[in-house]
């Protein structure tokens, strides 16, 4: 049975992803711009009421991971506060401009987290030029799992990739495929028996709204979890 980590921004969605089987959730807030970090309200709140583990992307902005030295000090913040709270783990990654990972603002990051987070390399990876290199270095840095598309769209798409990532990582990190998993395609990573997949099985519920010229902000999706996909899902990882 394939473990399964779905993405969640709010509490309602993170309930929901629970009692439906995630075996965790990756909690963020704006999905549609691919996700940033949560406020500390939401995760404290989910914290109360989520039984499962919760591991919280930490991710300062929308647009390309190549942060500024004072983007790299909201992080830091962020991330002192998290330790407070005792959550299991964070989803991280940053690449300069050149698609590597910058080591001295990386090194910045682990020190504040010092082993008492568990640690996701976030699809940041699937912009780095040197891929293998890089998983080699993540495994030193201590990172225990890594969330790729293989470089591509989605993970259908990039899966003998990612089924290349996984071989070469031999069992030192967990390369957990992410972007466009449903229930339909589902059963391609079944087959090849991928211990964790990442998903958000997100379904729009402001899709009605009337446009609004004096609000134009209003008209920004609003998402919640498709149970009918988790169900399926659910149906067929219990196979």
């Amino acid at each position: 049975m394939i473990k399964i980590e779905i993405c969640c921004s709010s509490i309602e969605s993170a309930l929901t992803a629970q009692a439906y089987g995630a075996s965790r959730i990756e909690l963020c807030s704006e999905i549609f711009l691919g996700g940033i970090t949560p406020s500390i309200g939401l995760i404290e709140s989910c914290k109360k009421e989520i039984k499962i583990p919760i591991r919280v992307l930490i991710r300062p902005r929308a647009g390309d991971f190549n942060y500024s030295d004072t983007e790299i000090k909201v992080i830091i913040n962020d991330l002192i506060r998290l330790k407070d709270l005792g959550v299991e783990g964070v989803v991280i990654g940053i690449s300069d401009g050149k698609g590597s990972i910058p080591l001295s603002k990386l090194e910045k990051i682990l020190n504040i987290i010092d082993g008492k987070m568990n640690l996701t390399y976030h699809k940041a990876f699937d912009f780095l030029k040197k891929p293998f290199q890089d998983l080699k270095t993540l495994v030193e840095f201590g990172f225990d799992t890594i969330l790729t598309s293989g470089g591509r769209k989605t993970a259908e798409e990039g899966i003998n990739f990612i089924n290349k990532l996984r071989n070469a990582a031999n069992g030192d990190i967990s390369i957990m495929p992410g972007g466009g998993i449903n229930s339909v395609n589902f059963k391609n990573f079944f087959i090849h028996n991928y211990e964790w997949i990442h998903l958000s099985a997100k379904k729009q519920t402001n899709l009605n709204y009337k446009k609004n010229m004096q609000i134009e902000f209003i008209e920004q999706p609003v998402y919640t979890i498709d149970t009918d996909v988790l169900q399926k899902i659910k149906n067929q990882n219990n196979l």
